[in-house]
């Protein structure tokens, strides 16, 4: 008794709406696709006064989603926007053509189930259903098995309070998110501090965004300082590499000089023995000398390509110390957008099933029942284009439509007075009205807000 005392109070919604479309004349069932057909052929055969039958065109048919049916013999046949009357005398035209006949076949077309309509909203089993000739709103309200009813108040404000705590707990998480891309974003820019967003500096939250703009604005001042000491610890270490390779340079060119000197004195202690001057054995030492000298030139050598090898390897690691840094800054911050897009997603749903609980809240009660009536909105395609507008529960339901049910607060409070509503709602040319893709800053802080109610 009390939702029919809901539903016809919904006869005065849409007093000051725009109309809906223009419906076609009563009985007239306009063809479309997903219909399926059971069409009949047959001819007169006038000199034996039989009925001839065209088996191969007898049978079901489904209207295709160019809105055509292909027959065999004919072909396709224009099938949608028209009437099966109109179909039937197409078929027979088309095959009086085809067969080259003298006369046309009489054919007949009828419905053997029309294309569905769709229900969603605020109903106990939203879906597709099949279509019945003369369907009117609230008949196809009751295919859906009604109006959604309250369900246990109890349960309902745990759900509420569950999901308010989960929005806490999303708003909360996505403003560290947003904090800590701020500083991957200053840290990837090399920049010297971090600049942090006109939505994050306006959050409702102010408290915890300070918090977390400051404990990130620490991390990227300890990491940068972190690389910089390292940075610092190599340079200093180059410093010392070409300090020793300076001296390990000096002192191949004072060997180079002692040879010089001993392949001098070699060669003179060489004339002297063989002139007889001087013994075998100050030639050998001599030549000791000389090879002593060679194998410290030698040493040095070795030691200055180690030195260069050192000094290159810590360039090198400065380069990739800087690289490492931005690569790492870079995969978080890929990670971290993901994971805002995420919590966007996750904070629209939440916000979605708060206000659902809140709405099933409302009418739960023994008298927050009498405060929600609903209102019935028909969206219908008619070529290339939609159109949605608020009807009355007698209005007539179209194969394809898709009814959308809400509750909807009574000013009053009281059910025998219907809401104000502002007009219909016409979704952009081509487009769809509902909004999809991740939730932006200001959304969020709208999720954010509600939780306080």
């Amino acid at each position: 008794m009390y939702w029919r005392q809901i539903a016809a109070s919904c006869v005065f919604v849409v007093a000051s709406v725009l109309a809906a479309p223009a419906a076609e004349a009563p009985g007239r069932y306009l063809l479309g696709p997903q219909d399926r057909l059971t069409i009949r052929v047959y001819d007169l055969r006038r000199n034996t006064g039989e009925a001839y039958s065209w088996t191969a065109l007898n049978g079901e048919f489904s209207v295709a989603a160019d809105g055509t049916v292909s027959m065999p013999l004919i072909g396709q046949i224009k099938a949608a926007g028209g009437t099966p009357t109109d179909l039937a005398e197409a078929i027979g035209t088309s095959l009086k053509q085809a067969a080259d006949l003298a006369e046309t076949p009489a054919a007949s077309v009828e419905v053997a189930r029309y294309r569905p309509y769709y229900i969603t909203g605020a109903v106990q089993r939203p879906g597709k259903f099949e279509y019945q000739p003369s369907l009117t709103v609230l008949q196809a309200v009751s295919t859906a098995e009604g109006l959604m009813r309250g369900l246990d108040p109890r349960m309902i404000r745990r759900e509420i309070v569950t999901t308010r705590g989960e929005l806490r707990t999303l708003v909360t998480e996505r403003i560290a998110l947003a904090a800590k891309q701020a500083r991957l974003d200053a840290e990837i820019a090399g920049a010297d501090s971090v600049s942090f967003g006109e939505d994050l500096k306006a959050a409702p939250d102010k408290a915890r965004a300070d918090q977390a703009m400051r404990g990130e604005q620490l991390l990227f001042e300890t990491r940068r300082n972190a690389v910089k000491a390292e940075i610092a610890a190599i340079e200093q270490s180059i410093v010392s590499f070409r300090a020793e390779i300076s001296a390990l340079e000096n002192k191949a060119k004072s060997l180079d000089r002692q040879i010089e000197l001993s392949r001098g004195e070699l060669n003179l202690v060489n004339d002297l023995v063989a002139k007889g001057l001087t013994i075998t054995p100050r030639k050998l030492a001599a030549e000791q000398s000389q090879a002593a000298f060679e194998s410290n030139r030698l040493d040095v050598q070795v030691a200055t390509l180690r030195a260069q090898q050192s000094l290159t390897r810590a360039e090198r690691d400065i380069i990739e110390l800087r690289s490492r840094f931005r690569r790492d800054a870079l995969a978080d911050a890929a990670e971290t957008r993901l994971k805002l897009g995420q919590n966007d997603e996750k904070t629209l749903t939440a916000g979605r099933l708060s206000a659902d609980a809140e709405s099933q809240m409302l009418g739960s009660g023994e008298e927050g029942g009498e405060m929600l009536i609903p209102r019935y909105e028909v969206t219908r395609r008619v070529g290339d284009r939609s159109s949605t507008w608020f009807a009355q529960e007698d209005a007539q339901v179209e194969p394809g439509d898709v009814v959308r049910v809400t509750l909807v607060r009574n000013p009053s409070g009281r059910s025998g007075e219907a809401p104000q509503v502002s007009g219909p709602r016409r979704p952009p040319e081509g487009g769809n009205a509902n909004r999809t893709g991740p939730a932006s800053a200001e959304a969020v802080r709208r999720a954010a807000e509600s939780t306080d109610r």
